[in-house]
């Protein structure tokens, strides 16, 4: 009854997604397999999957692949548990915890190995030392980027979670607005809002990546049932995400991917620019070849076991929730293996 009112929840939510987002249409094309993706909301986070839409790759390998918006980790990761959404993308710690709880579901492959997340404070916010007694825009209160957030402040400007309040403010989008409406005196956030608010006269006083260093940001997963029905079509979802990422390291596609970032993120051309000098040029977050990262997945264990969910266990290791095996096969169709 429990998973019944969950998955009805979320197709209303659905439902009404459709509505506001029309370029998420339902009608299909003949021969191409359908299936439904979510993530939590639109960012330069996933440029590579834009890439892949725009410039139909998707539908090159046969796929057709609608894009759902659901705000919030915790709600988009139900999404996929309940069976609602069948395929998604989130922090890999809401995944985990899922799992552990026997969750059927399981990581195929890595989208951001490194975290480009700067933690921005309101102008009279000048060092860490000010954020003590202060309050700090999250996600959410528990896993993910709070864990991240913790062990950035209590490294950078040795800050414990009792020194600073934290409340739920959403996305980026929505921590973007908290902190320009003053409800929260300082909050993180990736491309292209950090760029945006430094430009505005807030302060980043510090990167989550000088840090934390390489960290599984983001990944894409599915439930089981779906990976044992639908194998191919997962191969072939993938392999269009490794195109689309190599499509945009590409130089010669620079252009081409500045006017892209222009129109589904809605963004002025000097932002598309230094986002895509600092993502694609520098940081280079995206995994050429979509495999999850060793070093980025042990680090997010080690945040886990830091938290205290595995308080007098051995810390289990990450391929016991990673199936390689889709991203293998995807990897030798694009000649990489």
């Amino acid at each position: 009854m429990r998973r019944r009112k969950i998955k009805i929840f979320i197709l209303f939510g659905l439902s009404a997604l459709c509505a506001v987002f029309p370029r998420l249409s339902l009608a299909g094309e003949a021969g191409l397999s359908k299936f439904r993706f979510v993530q939590s909301g639109h960012t330069a986070s996933s440029w590579p999957l834009y890439v892949a839409e725009e410039k139909k790759l998707f539908q090159k390998n046969g796929l057709q692949v609608e894009v759902i918006v659901i705000r919030g980790a915790t709600n988009t990761t139900r999404a996929v548990l309940s069976e609602t959404v069948p395929i998604g993308r989130i922090n890999p710690d809401y995944i985990i915890a899922g799992i552990e709880k026997g969750a059927k579901v399981r990581i195929v492959s890595g989208n951001m190995e490194k975290i480009p997340y700067d933690l921005i404070a309101r102008p009279e916010i000048k060092s860490g030392a000010d954020l003590k007694g202060k309050t700090i825009g999250v996600s959410t209160l528990t896993g993910g980027t709070t864990l991240m957030l913790q062990e950035v402040v209590e490294k950078a400007f040795k800050l414990k979670e009792t020194d600073f309040k934290m409340l739920v403010v959403g996305t980026s989008p929505d921590r973007y607005a908290a902190i320009k409406g003053g409800s929260v005196q300082a909050t993180f956030m990736g491309p292209p809002f950090n760029i945006r608010a430094k430009q505005e006269g807030f302060n980043s006083l510090v990167t989550f990546h000088e840090i934390l260093g390489p960290i599984q940001f983001t990944v894409d997963f599915a439930h089981q049932n779906f990976l044992k029905s639908n194998r191919d079509e997962v191969v072939k979802y993938l392999k269009s995400i490794i195109q689309a990422t190599q499509w945009l390291y590409d130089p010669k596609n620079k252009e081409e991917a500045i006017a892209l970032h222009m129109k589904i993120l809605k963004s002025e051309r000097n932002v598309a620019e230094q986002d895509y000098k600092y993502l694609i040029q520098e940081f280079q977050p995206f995994p050429k070849t979509g495999s999850v990262s060793k070093a980025a997945m042990e680090k997010t264990m080690e945040l886990r076991a830091k938290e205290g969910y595995y308080k007098d266990k051995k810390v289990p290791p990450y391929t016991d929730y990673v199936d390689n095996s889709f991203i293998e096969e995807a990897q030798r169709q694009v000649g990489l293996k």
